[in-house]
């Protein structure tokens, strides 16, 4: 077994299972009752012969916006699960402390780089446990609430990256249960982002699809 792979075993299952995570591999997920979802991966980058490096992502998808990016898949039932890494609505990164980063004097993006070796195996592991427990987890978790991932698009106050506009977001969290004239206001503040944007279209079928339902 390499040296990934042994500490994602000794170090991350344990605390991601003590959460309620299920795991797959290299991949940990949380699926709430809403059936919004929460992904932790792993990514390998092969740059230091001398290093195991990898990077930990997590990615917070709501079951709305990855049945609309998968549209063209519901219908005949074949949508999978969302992947570690995915274009999501919120994507966060496990920063390692500076004694196991790949680079800890970078300011950019590769300091979210873990280095790995056979001699700081279980200080790289304690670190990364202590992250995901500690922070990792918890903003995982607080942003499977709908409200509070509103919130945050609404108001920014964690170290994560949004990838959604409010106004999409929000009919995506609502499309649901809101009544359809509040959706259809909404609506009307929508930006296409381009010429082929179906977003409208398929908001309002779903909608139609809901009332019928009902």
């Amino acid at each position: 077994m390499g040296l990934l792979d042994l500490l994602v075993r000794e170090h991350v299952a344990p605390v991601m299972r003590g959460a309620g995570f299920k795991r797959s591999g290299r991949t940990f997920r949380l699926i709430a009752d809403s059936g919004d979802q929460a992904v932790l991966g792993f990514a390998r980058h092969y740059v230091d012969p001398g290093a195991t490096v990898f990077e930990v992502g997590y990615r917070v998808v709501p079951a709305p916006y990855w049945e609309w990016t998968n549209r063209q898949h519901c219908s005949s039932g074949q949508v999978r699960d969302p992947p570690a890494f995915v274009l999501a609505a919120v994507a966060g990164d496990v920063v390692p402390p500076p004694r196991a980063a790949h680079l800890p004097d970078s300011k950019g993006r590769l300091r979210s780089r873990w280095a790995l070796r056979e001699d700081n195996r279980h200080v790289c592991g304690e670190a990364l446990a202590g992250a995901l427990h500690n922070e990792a987890i918890p903003q995982m978790v607080h942003f499977l609430d709908r409200t509070n991932l509103l919130q945050e698009f609404r108001h920014p106050s964690m170290p994560v990256v949004r990838h959604l506009p409010l106004i999409r977001l929000e009919i995506l969290l609502r499309v649901d249960d809101a009544p359809c004239h509040e959706i259809e206001a909404m609506l009307a503040d929508v930006q296409p982002a381009g010429p082929g944007d179906d977003f409208a279209a398929w908001v309002r079928h779903r909608l139609a699809t809901r009332d019928v339902a009902t």
